[in-house]
């Protein structure tokens, strides 16, 4: 479900089917996010071009991996949010805690987390 790639302290954490982070799918993605960010000084970039929606476990678990950013000096930025997305993440004032980057075109994953 999810995909994950790392070069050194930076990790590209995209998803490899539409999904909508509710209560199954939010867990998953939120241990993830919990064991890349353990480590500090980490550049996670979070690719949502396949989340469609979001509930509020979904934004629980946007909001977890910020928190711990914050404590490891660690950056969570997103990118390719839908509008849903960031409609959803509006309504819970959490838009103002994260940095959204666009993805660069041609899109290269190894060129991103250069």
């Amino acid at each position: 479900m999810i995909n994950i790639k790392q070069i050194k302290n930076t990790v590209l954490l995209s998803f490899d089917k539409k999904v909508k982070l509710d209560n199954t799918t939010s867990k998953t993605f939120k241990e993830e996010v919990l064991n890349l960010l353990t480590r500090p000084f980490t550049n996670l970039f979070v690719d949502l071009t396949k989340v469609e929606n979001v509930d509020d476990e979904g934004l629980n678990a946007l909001m977890a991996s910020y928190r711990l950013s914050e404590m490891n000096q660690s950056q969570v930025s997103l990118f390719n949010v839908s509008e849903n997305v960031l409609k959803a993440m509006r309504r819970s004032n959490m838009d103002s805690h994260f940095y959204f980057v666009d993805r660069p075109k041609p899109f290269s994953e190894d060129l991103l987390m250069v």
